[in-house]
């Protein structure tokens, strides 16, 4: 037998051996998309990395069924050309049931819009738009901080800061910093508070000069609505402006680390208050013990933040929606699953995430901490509040 012959021999060999002893698999194909390079790349990286780490301990356990979740990450760049063009490709190219995550929400109407026409559910967190609220748009779904929702939540528990005055919002200028903003304003001012804010730029990388023009507005406390970078820029520079008050961070993925580095460039880790959908893990509860043994197990290189459990908790809402839809599913049966979906996440929210046919958002919880520098981690300040929806109309 010559050399190729052998080759060709041995090659089929081997592949009948494969074939003979593993059965082929209909494994879920689960498309992640977000920003992990662009400007806001810190606020997502931490919920895919909790997303990617939920999937791991999952397919080590077997996967559901024995079947895997083959999971697809792609990268937008905060770019909307790029999202659309991933997009198709997951749909089409990998065959996708489901996309989870989506970065800025200025990008979520065309990429639904995109996926509407192709018939694949996504499911964001971090941000969210109307589309997923009551009447929701098919295959639109969230477990995001839906920005009005978010908005409304925290001007609810600002007076449990025991300060009065004015409280300045700044946001970077996108439409959903833009609701945030809309919201918080009325939801304070009805509460006893005056208003003011400040917009920049999503691509700023220099914040004294918005940080200055909020310092002097004489503000008795400031919310910022906007990710990581932002925080790590705006709040040193407020303290260097002389606004010493308290600093609320409406957690759209500011991780504890992010915070941590704030607070030592501004020289102090007090009067910083977060606002969250998503609990710390910290808590001492069997579902943050889980995340902790599977950061361990998969060697995840970043400290577990609130962030990293946003990301796990959309893992769970994945897991429970693919494992009801069952062997074959497609995606638009993944749709009609989530629209009939109730998760408990084991205490890492207020409450359930319960989607329905009418409302892929439903009711969300939300909760006060408080950083304490000393054990740098976030202590609760009030008990959960549970929001059903926009109270004050949409934009």
């Amino acid at each position: 037998m010559n050399f190729e012959l052998k080759r060709k021999a041995v090659t089929a060999g081997i592949v009948m051996g494969v074939m003979l002893s593993s059965p082929v698999r209909a494994d879920y194909q689960i498309g992640f998309m977000t920003d992990l390079s662009g400007a806001l790349s810190d606020a997502y990286t931490p919920i895919w990395e909790g997303f990617d780490l939920y999937v791991k301990a999952l397919n080590a356990k077997g996967g559901i069924d024995g079947e895997k979740i083959v999971l697809h990450t792609e990268d937008d760049g905060l770019n909307l050309q790029k999202a659309i063009s991933l997009t198709k490709k997951l749909a089409l190219q990998q065959k996708v049931i489901g996309i989870f995550g989506l970065s800025v929400s200025s990008i979520h109407g065309p990429v639904f819009e995109e996926l509407r026409r192709l018939k694949v559910p996504a499911v964001t967190a971090f941000s969210a738009t109307s589309d997923s609220l009551a009447p929701a748009k098919p295959f639109s779904f969230s477990t995001g901080s839906l920005f009005q929702i978010a908005g409304e939540a925290i001007g609810e528990l600002t007076p449990k800061l025991g300060v009065k005055g004015k409280v300045v919002g700044m946001t970077i200028d996108t439409v959903g910093g833009r609701a945030a903003l809309r919201h918080n304003k009325l939801a304070v001012e009805r509460v006893g508070y005056g208003w003011d804010e400040v917009a920049f730029p999503i691509q700023s990388v220099d914040f004294t000069p918005f940080a200055q023009a909020a310092a002097a507005k004489n503000p008795a406390i400031v919310v910022g609505h906007y990710g990581t970078a932002q925080n790590l820029g705006i709040i040193p520079a407020l303290r260097r402006s002389g606004f010493a008050g308290p600093y609320l961070i409406a957690n759209y993925g500011v991780t504890e680390t992010a915070i941590e580095g704030a607070a030592k460039a501004a020289g102090s880790g007090e009067n910083i208050y977060v606002v969250s959908r998503y609990a710390p893990p910290q808590e001492n509860i069997p579902a943050v013990e889980q995340i902790r043994a599977a950061a361990k197990a998969h060697n995840l290189k970043s400290s577990l933040t609130q962030v990293h459990v946003e990301g796990w908790v959309l893992g769970m809402v994945m897991h429970a929606a693919v494992t009801k839809c069952g062997k074959g599913c497609t995606a638009e049966k993944l749709n009609e699953t989530l629209e009939n979906l109730n998760v408990n996440t084991g205490g890492l929210t207020g409450g359930p995430i319960v989607f329905t046919k009418d409302n892929h958002y439903g009711a969300s919880f939300w909760r006060l901490y408080k950083w304490n520098n000393a054990s740098r981690k976030l202590d609760p300040v009030s008990e959960w509040i549970r929001r059903d929806g926009i109270e004050f109309g949409s934009l």
